[in-house]
């Protein structure tokens, strides 16, 4: 008789909970929890967090006494939706810093444990519960418009040529960027964590459109549970934040997207470098030469050569596989230097039976690097690539204008517009070993986009990097 005295009181107290105006309840797919919601609830008595309400009821029935013999029954009711309170809840950024409330929307104290503006900041506090709070704070470089790519070269344009020596061209520039004060920076992104709930929020101006999940692929998969606070800020379960690759942003310059990062000032510091490449290929062994035999007179040479390979695999440790061009950026983040790395392959001709006729070296000036600036856990550089093919200078060059933002966590952002050929692809890694992260990888069009305008691809990518 017990048993089903505490069935019926555990379904009962559930209905009775699931109806009541005091205690909003929502499933893991809503989309979002209003604050006004949020402040009703915290006139509730905290419970343990998280507490569903099966087993607030059975807290009620326990204080039942033992002899009762109540004869009280109830209908079967539908169980209602599990009501969960996180530990975090509503956070806001500003200039000057980060504040936090609790899921109650009690206000956590935060200190800074690391940083100073210039790039990562790192606070710490803790729940009245005793959970312990992590916020990471990401600020960055108000972002300019990037050149057109189609504007640094011309078909036709002179192209800067070196003796032949070797398969390729190449420089290696050690360079003291200009220092950055936290003046100059503006926070982008914070990141909330504890051991069952993450908050992600931005500046005002910034809006947190939705947290979103990718596969193995870097496509969207779907969009993490969450929980949307008035001041646009979201929170959500840590298991989902987990896999919570990436955040869609809006501002007055549209939507993009920007990984979530979850660090602490101690796994940062493990890392030494960070190092980016971008490389440029042509995935056929040959290319048909049609268009430069007609510039350039040449009536033997039918093909030129490509790369004869697919996307670089990212298990391979060196730094690149076979290319056209690479201009591949490394950080020093200790002794704050950065290195400039510019490489251009050779060109090769070949008739119409593949074999070789001539060849010729374009030099890696037309990669140049610009504005770079460092602070002890932030990195920019911009980057203007546009490398022509001597063999035939009918064509326009390999052209794109790339920004990339690192910082000492393993967070890093690229943006570029490029012009739709050849293939291109990003990927990069920290402490100078092991196995590479891609950031992304876009296949080239035709060859006559090279001469004709075919319309700018962009690219706006950023990841999260695993600490070697």
């Amino acid at each position: 008789m017990k048993s089903a005295f505490r069935m019926g009181v555990v379904a009962f107290t559930s209905f009775f909970l699931a109806a009541s105006s005091l205690v909003p309840a929502y499933s893991s797919e809503a989309s979002s929890v209003s604050d006004s919601e949020s402040e009703v609830a915290a006139a509730v008595e905290p419970t343990e967090i998280p507490m569903p309400l099966s087993d607030l009821a059975n807290e009620i029935l326990d204080t039942q006494p033992a002899n009762s013999s109540s004869t009280l029954s109830f209908p079967p009711i539908a169980t209602a939706p599990v009501l969960y309170v996180y530990s975090i809840g509503a956070m806001t950024v500003t200039d000057s810093g980060v504040t936090i409330k609790d899921g109650f929307g009690r206000n956590i104290p935060l200190t800074l444990t690391s940083g100073d503006g210039s790039g990562e900041n790192f606070y710490s506090g803790t729940t009245q519960s005793g959970k312990k709070v992590n916020v990471h704070l990401v600020s960055s470089e108000p972002e300019a418009p990037l050149q057109d790519p189609e504007s640094l070269w011309q078909p036709g344009d002179p192209i800067d040529e070196v003796p032949v020596n070797g398969e390729a061209h190449e420089t290696e520039v050690e360079v003291t960027p200009a220092l950055l004060a936290s003046s100059q920076m503006k926070p982008l992104l914070a990141v909330a964590t504890t051991d069952d709930a993450m908050t992600v929020a931005t500046p005002a101006g910034v809006n947190v459109n939705q947290v979103l999940t990718y596969d193995s692929t870097l496509q969207v998969a779907q969009p993490a549970s969450q929980v949307s606070h008035a001041g646009g800020s979201i929170t959500m379960s840590r298991a989902d934040g987990n896999t919570a690759l990436g955040v869609e942003l809006e501002d007055e310059n549209g939507a993009s997207t920007l990984t979530v990062p979850i660090a602490t000032p101690a796994a940062a510091k493990k890392n030494n470098w960070t190092e980016i490449y971008y490389t440029t290929f042509i995935a056929p062994k040959f290319v048909n030469a049609k268009l430069c035999r007609l510039s350039s007179m040449d009536h033997v040479t039918m093909y030129h050569n490509g790369n004869n390979r697919s996307w670089k695999s990212l298990s391979n440790g060196s730094a690149y596989a076979s290319y056209k061009t690479v201009a591949g950026v490394k950080v020093d983040w200790a002794r704050r230097k950065m290195y400039n790395i510019a490489k251009v392959g050779i060109s090769k001709g070949y008739d119409h039976n593949y074999r070789f006729t001539r060849q010729k070296q374009a030099s890696a000036k037309g990669i140049k690097f610009s504005k770079q600036k460092q602070t002890s856990t932030y990195a920019n550089v911009e980057i203007k690539h546009a490398i022509g093919n001597p063999l035939c200078n009918a064509a326009g060059a390999i052209s794109h204008t790339t920004n990339i933002k690192m910082y000492r966590s393993g967070l890093v952002k690229v943006i570029s517009l490029r012009v739709r050929v050849p293939n291109h692809e990003v990927y990069a890694r920290t402490n100078l070993k092991g196995s590479w992260t891609n950031l992304d990888r876009l296949s080239g069009t035709s060859f006559y986009c090279l001469t004709f305008p075919c319309g700018r691809q962009g690219m706006n990518k950023s990841r999260m990097l695993p600490i070697r």
